[in-house]
C-alpha cells in the first residue's frame, strides 16, 4: 500500500508539475483601439440595372464622412503542435453624410431625381474566428490559418426633401486566408513592425482586409500600437448587390501582451 501511495503521489505531483508548466506555456495578446476610416468606391442596389442609372458614389454622390470607430482583437497560443492557436476579433465602421445626387439614380426601389439632396448612411461590421499556425516562433514570427468572417453591412440614402428612404443590407460568412508577420528591431528592445491580414476571392467578389503597424512593448507586457488598415469589400450579386468600396486609414490602440 505504501508503494502504491507514493507512485500515486508521484504521478499527481508529475501531473500537476506539467499543467502548471503548460499554463506556463500559455500566451496571446490583447488589443483595443481605434480605427480612423475614410470610405471610398460605389454600391448599386438592385444591381440588375444599368450602371448610369444604379451606380452611386459614396464620395463623391453621398460625401460620406470620416470617422472613428472601435477595434479589438485576442489571440490565445498553447504548446500543443496539433491544435491551432485562437485568434477573434471585432471591428465596426460606421458613417454618414450630406451629399448630392447630380444625376437620376435608381437605389433599391426608390428613384432620386438629378439634384437631389441626400442623407446617407453605411456601416460594415467585421466578426473574426481565425485558426492558426505558428510556421516560425525565432524572435521573428510568421503565423499562417483561416479565418471565418461574418460580415453585416448597409448602406442607406434618404430624400432629405421629402424624407423617403431606402436600403441596402449585406449579410454573409465567408472564409478567408489569414497570414501574420512580426519582426523586433533589433536597434531598440520592444520595438517591432508587423503586418497583418485576411483574403479572398471568389465569384468575381473579393474581400482584403490589410494592415501594417509599429508597436512598442514595455517590459511587463503592456504596449502601444500605431498602423495604417486597409479593407476592401468587392461584391458581386451578393443580397442583390454589387459594391466596390475601399476602407481605410491609420489606426492606434493599446496591446497587452502576455
Amino acid at each position: 500500500m505504501k508503494k502504491i501511495g507514493k507512485v500515486l503521489t508521484t504521478l499527481i505531483a508529475t501531473a500537476a508539475i506539467q499543467n502548471v508548466a503548460t499554463a506556463a506555456d500559455l500566451g496571446g495578446e490583447i488589443a483595443v483601439g481605434g480605427w480612423n476610416h475614410d470610405p471610398s468606391g460605389w454600391i448599386k442596389y438592385p444591381n440588375d440595372l444599368p450602371d448610369f442609372i444604379s451606380k452611386v458614389d459614396v464620395d463623391n454622390d453621398l460625401n460620406l464622412d470620416t470617422e472613428t470607430d472601435l477595434y479589438i482583437r485576442a489571440k490565445l497560443e498553447h504548446p500543443i503542435p496539433i491544435l491551432p492557436n485562437i485568434r477573434v476579433g471585432y471591428t465596426k465602421t460606421n458613417t454618414s453624410g450630406n451629399g448630392r445626387i447630380e444625376k437620376r439614380v435608381v437605389f433599391g426601389d426608390t428613384e432620386f431625381a438629378a439634384g437631389t439632396d441626400v442623407y446617407s448612411e453605411a456601416e460594415l461590421k467585421n466578426t473574426d474566428g481565425t485558426f492558426y499556425y505558428q510556421l516560425l516562433d525565432t524572435g521573428i514570427d510568421f503565423d499562417l490559418g483561416l479565418t471565418v468572417r461574418y460580415l453585416d453591412g448597409y448602406v442607406m440614402i434618404s430624400d432629405k426633401t421629402t424624407g423617403i428612404k431606402d436600403t441596402s443590407d449585406v449579410e454573409f460568412v465567408v472564409p478567408m486566408l489569414y497570414a501574420n508577420f512580426r519582426w523586433p528591431l533589433p536597434f531598440l528592445e520592444g520595438l517591432s513592425i508587423g503586418a497583418e491580414g485576411n483574403w479572398i476571392s471568389y465569384d468575381g467578389s473579393a474581400l482584403y482586409d490589410m494592415q501594417t503597424d509599429a508597436r512598442y512593448t514595455l517590459p511587463m507586457g503592456l504596449g502601444f500600437e500605431v498602423g495604417y488598415r486597409y479593407q476592401k469589400v468587392k461584391l458581386e450579386d451578393v443580397d442583390d448587390t454589387d459594391a466596390d468600396i475601399d476602407i481605410s486609414g491609420i489606426y492606434g490602440g493599446i496591446v497587452w501582451d502576455f
